[in-house]
């Protein structure tokens, strides 16, 4: 996890989020311990159902989800949430070693390999939608697996065969940079039960609240030794590819803010921030993934600006006036 020095700056332009900024104006080994609470696992706080279902309005330029655009949504998502991660590869540099196998020599071979572990959790996912348990276990399994590779050995990427895919059972782990104590019940299948109670839930939500329940949710339970952030940011695609929406791709997300959301939730149950950045980026994704004619880029289509509408127009409302924006909504 990022240092204090990160995760207490507040994000520039960001809204002022008052208790959170209280919070964090502490480092994280001056904070109150804050234990697992059952509680946090309520579907509030969540996505209101007036923002998800105008996540799904935004979609009228979407790109049909055919294998064209898998293999677009493979360098972005596996770029995207490998910087979450602290990788170094580009979005070129991940396009050459996902299209071509050309890794970077100058860069680490465990990123490497993080990148081709994305890739592969991603081409799961499409073929195997599952809601159950073991099928997260599987993508658990893909993200956190070193291939036998000694260059790799001791990277924080992965897990050895023994803890890939399997739920803590006798494994306590503390957070870094964290006062939030993730649940411990050795010997009681608990964190198989959590990760159970989870899906659950989510099954039950609108896709783009079950999206945002396990992005949050998941990562909450720390059901596993490790890769629990990267297990949620995959898993919150499948109730989004399972409606037929768009999944999201994590492209340009603030990596301060985003752990600075996880650790709100964690430490006070809010996700305020959390919800800020994922609007932001679902509105990014969307707009990367849809189809802009011609016509609009030759009339100064500005992707980032578009973004920005629509995630403006999810958060209140109010649809946006440029005929750019409001060629996404439907």
């Amino acid at each position: 996890m990022q240092n204090d020095a990160v995760l207490d700056r507040p994000t520039p332009a960001a809204p002022r989020f008052l208790e959170e900024d209280r919070h964090f104006s502490l480092p994280a080994d001056a904070r109150p311990a804050a234990p697992f609470r059952d509680e946090f696992l309520d579907p509030e706080p969540g996505l209101s159902p007036m923002r998800a279902g105008r996540c799904g309005f935004i979609q009228a330029l979407a790109r049909p989800l055919d294998r064209a655009f898998l293999a677009d949504f493979l360098v972005d998502f596996t770029w995207a949430s490998s910087l979450l991660e602290g990788s170094s590869y580009s979005v070129l540099d991940t396009a050459a070693l996902l299209k071509r196998g050309e890794r970077n020599p100058s860069k680490p071979m465990d990123e490497a390999v993080l990148a081709l572990n994305h890739q592969r959790v991603a081409e799961h996912l499409w073929s195997h939608r599952e809601w159950s348990v073991d099928n997260v276990c599987r993508m658990h399994a893909l993200l956190t697996d070193d291939h036998g590779l000694a260059e790799v050995c001791g990277s924080d990427h992965f897990l050895p065969l023994e803890q890939r895919g399997k739920p803590r059972e006798f494994q306590d782990i503390r957070l870094r940079q964290s006062a939030y104590l993730p649940p411990f019940r050795p010997g009681t299948g608990h964190a198989t039960s959590l990760l159970g109670q989870v899906m659950a839930v989510a099954r039950t939500l609108h896709p783009v609240q079950a999206s945002f329940y396990l992005l949050t949710r998941m990562a909450y339970i720390q059901s596993f030794a490790n890769g629990n952030k990267r297990t949620a940011r995959i898993a919150a695609n499948l109730p989004l590819l399972e409606s037929g929406m768009l999944p999201l791709s994590y492209v340009d997300v603030d990596k301060a803010e985003y752990l600075r959301g996880m650790v709100a939730f964690y430490e006070l149950g809010s996700a305020r921030v959390l919800e800020r950045t994922f609007i932001r980026a679902y509105a990014k994704s969307v707009v990367r993934a849809s189809r802009v004619s011609d016509v609009m880029k030759a009339d100064g289509f500005d992707a980032d600006a578009v973004s920005d509408h629509l995630a403006e127009y999810v958060t209140s409302g109010r649809r946006p006036t440029g005929r750019h924006a409001a060629a996404f909504i439907a």
